[in-house]
Parts: structure tokens; sequence; C-alpha cells
């Protein structure tokens, strides 16, 4: 089955675990911020609030090539504890339209879900057709927002914490963020975090955020310094590396807020790379990256693409995701741990 772009959010807002019990359901589209949002709803409306880790189970698609069955297995399998099984894909080759088939024909699922995470796919592809041609199958479209509604969701996450927004400060917005709508949020969040928790007591002024602001926030010297250091990572320029780490802590960045921004550029990297080793062509996977890739920074990423294949950027996610609980966990400012593991990626791009 297929749901219009206009029918998701109500889809969506409805779901319940029952609903989605035996059920595969494909989010596609340019818009990934979105569906990485949606993903993870589903999957936490359908598990609830103390879901044990055991009811979930994650794939990307090159895990699936050579053995799609795997989700099939996870799929009709019990938790050790009993209860529901959510099973996530992130991908959309041959292997995962398999292992989709599989999972529709075989798999007695009747206390699963299993979610999709595709990218833009077109009308002919084989695995939005195999979803939309089931009946307990659902494929959700998401388009990047039009200019209208991107800056109407600027507007409410701003107002949600407090703040207007000048005209002139939403159109700078609306055409620095892209249509990424995960871009949008975080973005929004950096920006409010620059401005402050609102003083409900403040004067008017003080809760309008201008043109002025974004400029400060958006293009601050600490905003260049962590553009320079995912691109040294990403390159292998262990020189620059060193510098542009040195300058951010002593700006007082935190580790841990340099390691999530390395971390979601490698997860960008990862879907353009995976998409030109499946035949798309590069510039079109490049319009993945949100914001949308500076001519002057384009150059570098496209290097990146060069020197990094799909599966070097799994592992390197492993090591970031690792580094960066390990942050998270010990409170503690582990710039030495941090600056080796980033040593470590840097050393792997030219391999």
């Amino acid at each position: 089955m297929k749901l219009s772009a206009n029918k998701v959010d109500p889809y969506v807002r409805s779901f319940s675990a029952k609903e989605g019990a035996g059920k595969v359901i494909l989010l596609y589209g340019r818009d990934q911020g979105a569906i990485r949002e949606t993903a993870s709803q589903l999957g936490s409306c359908f598990l609830g609030k103390d879901a044990d880790p055991l009811q979930k189970i994650e794939f990307n698609e090159t895990e699936l090539s050579g053995s799609p069955a795997k989700a099939v297995d996870e799929a009709s399998s019990m938790p050790m504890f009993g209860g529901d099984k959510l099973v996530m894909i992130r991908g959309q080759n041959e292997a995962v339209r398999k292992a989709v088939d599989l999972v529709l024909r075989e798999a007695p699922m009747a206390n699963a879900l299993v979610i999709i995470e595709a990218g833009n796919l077109a009308q002919s592809s084989g695995l939005r057709k195999l979803v939309e041609a089931h009946d307990c199958a659902m494929a959700l479209p998401f388009y990047e927002p039009d200019a209208q509604e991107l800056s109407s969701l600027i507007r409410q996450l701003c107002e949600a914490e407090g703040y207007s927004i000048e005209a002139s400060a939403l159109a700078e917005l609306s055409g620095t963020l892209g249509a990424d709508r995960g871009i949008v949020r975080r973005e929004i969040e950096r920006l409010i975090l620059f401005k402050g928790p609102r003083d409900k007591k403040a004067s008017r002024e003080t809760g309008r955020i201008t043109a002025e602001d974004i400029s400060a926030c958006m293009h601050d010297q600490s905003h260049i310094s962590l553009d320079m250091l995912v691109d040294a990572v990403s390159l292998g320029e262990m020189e620059v590396l060193d510098k542009s780490w040195g300058r951010l802590i002593s700006m007082g960045t935190r580790p841990e807020g340099a390691l999530t921004v390395i971390r979601r550029h490698f997860q960008t990297l990862h879907l353009v790379v995976s998409q030109i080793e499946n035949g798309t062509p590069r510039q079109d996977a490049l319009r993945a990256f949100r914001p949308p890739l500076h001519f002057k920074r384009r150059p570098k990423v496209e290097r990146q693409c060069n020197l990094w294949s799909s599966r070097k950027i799994e592992a390197a996610l492993e090591i970031l995701h690792e580094t960066e609980r390990a942050c998270r966990q010990t409170g503690a400012r582990t710039e030495t741990q941090t600056a080796y593991n980033l040593m470590r990626l840097a050393r792997a791009a030219g391999r």
C-alpha cells in the first residue's frame, strides 16, 4: 500500500503498536532528516517506553548483501524475554529488496514490525513496487518541504522556545539551511542555545531573533573550525586536524559536541557513497548534504567520496559511536582519547 505525501503526518500521528504488528513500513524520499525522525518515532511507539534492547535489531544494506534471509530470521524470532520485535533496515539496494520480499512471503511476523529507511526512490524502484503492492506493507514518501513549508517550520520551532523571528532573519535561515527537516531542527536548536533560554519577563526585543543573530551564530569561528576539523578527519590531513582540534578545545568546545558533528557528516557521507556505489551519479548523490555544500567546500567532499567506501565508513561510524558514548557516560573532558580516535580515522582515509 502507499500513501500520498499529505497523508503521511496523520498516519504517523495515529500510529499504534497494535496497528504496526505484522507490518513492513518503507520510508523513502529526499528529506532524510524527516525519515530518520519518523522511523525513530514509529519504532518507539511500537515497542513502548520500557522496551528491552533485545527487542530491536538493526541492519544496513551491506550486512544483508549475500544473506538477505537474516531479516526473515529476526522478524520471525521471539525476543529472549518476550514482547514485540522491531527490525530496522537502512538502505535500498537489491539485497534490501530481496530481504523485504522474503519477509513478506515467509516470515510469520505477527508480533514484528520492519521499518526500512531508504533514500529517494523512483516510481520504478523494485523495493517501492514490492511494498506498495502488498497489503501488509506501507510506503511513506518524504519530499523536501517547499519554501513556504520551510519558513513555517522555522517559525514554529522558534516560537516553541518563546522567540519570534524577523522576516529578514527568516529569509536568511530559509536560504542557508536547505530543506532537510532534521538539519533545520538541529540548527534552530543551536540558534536557541546561542540566544539563551527565553526569560518570560524580558522585553519583547530580547525575544526576537534578528539577521545579526543568524550571522553571528551560523557563521561564527567555531562553526568554521568544525568544518575544518570534519574535512581534516575525512581527508586524512593530520596537521590540519591537530591545529583545528586544538583551536576548538581552546575555544571551549566539548569533545562530544565535535564528535556529534563529525558523526553526522560521516552518516551523510555513507548515504552518498552508498548511492554512488549503487550507480547514482555523483552530483545527484551529493544533494543528500544539508545545508547544501558551499562551492568552496564541495571539491573536498568529492575527494572524500573517492577515499571512503561504504564499508570503511561503517567502521568509522562504529569508532565515532563508541567514542561519543564514552564521552557522555564518563562526563569527563576526554580530549586526548578523542583526538587519538580522530587521528585513527584520518589515517584510515589514506589507506
